[in-house]
């Protein structure tokens, strides 16, 4: 990772403009560089089968994959799956290292969609076997993670493997035309920011009693959210679409942070909390606040970022900058079904998309988010990342 440097505002912003419009989703014709048809399905082995991996795989399967092969460590999601996508039995994989068979395979590519404590043993496998990857966020819940995630991403690159990580605002038309506009001075120089993710209980409550299962392995993957060495904690888990987002208009990741959070209801089960309220520092001294909570009365994902010139808003129905620079989205959000597309057609063209590095940037900017306020002090950047945490994946509740 980059260590901390003085730059301006303008030149943090400025020198990631390049970053934007290599990420932005480019419509291309699909023609394959294996010599086959345009309409040949990419094949596509799918691990994880819960109902993120289930969207996932419809919105690839209508971009023009066809799914080959599954994997799970629960039989029902197995047998589900199987029937609604006419996968032999030979290719249903039944465990925890059935990510490795499915590598093992003939396939191009492999979908991950398991609980994110997961992710890095199962993208370097990916990447050994040479397939290409759509993987869910948050790639990692500890500093390890981000790291071997970070080094399997440059040998991905290396092999020219096509990544691309579901952190959907970044395939949003609308938020591309935005961050460019911003990168390019519409809000003049950039002051502060502020995100928000107040939700109800994200599973209202919902989790399996330790008496159900043969081990506390699979007891911890059926309740997978409510454990931090699995989830990453809320902010981790749910949160990052929000601040990767930011960390794209702002140009760049926090250098510190500082917070507080806690588990004041949700103390049934597991070590995650159910409320953080952190403020990041950027480059420039540009502080961004985000609150976070789990059992609100309301329901607010949005990010709003502040210039001398003007505001950006995404309000999670209209996405526009008010002021000297006005700016306004029309049209439905496109974000999904693009980077559905755009996987697959990266795959065909042999254009391979990479989107390791800011996937890693998102992931441990809620890292250094959710520490600061665990540990009720200050955190910096370079100092959590050399710690190299890894968490240890406890069974029982932590008060």
């Amino acid at each position: 990772m980059k260590t901390e440097k003085k730059v301006s505002r303008r030149e943090f912003i400025m020198s990631t403009a390049a970053t934007g419009a290599a990420a932005s989703f480019l419509i291309v014709k699909p023609e394959s560089v294996r010599g086959t048809p345009a309409n040949d399905a990419v094949t596509i082995g799918w691990v994880g089968l819960g109902g993120r991996g289930t969207a996932d795989a419809r919105g690839l399967t209508a971009a023009g994959g066809k799914i080959v092969a599954l994997s799970d460590v629960f039989q029902e999601r197995i047998d589900t799956a199987r029937r609604s996508f006419e996968v032999e039995d030979s290719k249903c994989f039944l465990g925890f290292d059935g990510y490795q068979k499915v590598c093992a395979l003939k396939l191009d590519a492999v979908l991950f969609v398991t609980p994110p404590g997961f992710r890095p043993e199962e993208f370097k496998a990916a990447v050994q076997a040479g397939k290409h990857v759509f993987m869910e966020k948050p790639i990692a819940v500890d500093t390890w993670g981000c790291r071997q995630v970070l080094q399997d991403g440059e040998k991905a690159r290396a092999q020219k493997l096509s990544v691309v990580v579901g952190l959907q605002r970044r395939y949003s038309t609308a938020y591309q035309e935005a961050q460019k506009r911003i990168s390019a001075g519409a809000l003049g120089t950039i002051v502060s920011g502020r995100g928000f993710y107040l939700t109800g209980d994200v599973w209202r409550g919902k989790h399996w009693p330790r008496t159900d299962f043969a081990t506390d392995q699979l007891w911890m993957a059926r309740n997978w959210y409510y454990f931090r060495s699995l989830s990453g904690d809320l902010i981790t888990e749910q949160n990052i679409h929000n601040l990767d987002a930011c960390n794209w208009v702002l140009g760049g990741h926090p250098v510190s942070c500082v917070g507080y959070g806690g588990r004041n209801v949700r103390k049934y089960i597991g070590d995650i909390f159910d409320h953080f309220n952190v403020t990041f520092r950027y480059p420039g001294n540009v502080d961004l606040t985000f609150m976070s909570g789990q059992f609100c009365t309301l329901h607010d994902s949005s990010e709003q970022i502040l210039g001398t010139d003007g505001t950006f808003t995404n309000s999670g129905r209209s996405i526009k900058i008010e002021g000297k620079n006005a700016w306004e989205s029309s049209g439905p959000d496109d974000s999904n079904r693009n980077e559905y597309e755009a996987f697959i057609n990266s795959v065909r063209n042999g254009q391979p998309r990479a989107d390791t590095a800011h996937a890693v940037d998102g992931t441990f900017t809620t890292i250094l988010g959710r520490e600061a306020a665990y540990r009720g002090k200050e955190i910096k950047w370079t100092k959590l990342w050399n710690e190299n945490q890894k968490l240890a994946r406890k069974p029982y509740p932590v008060a």
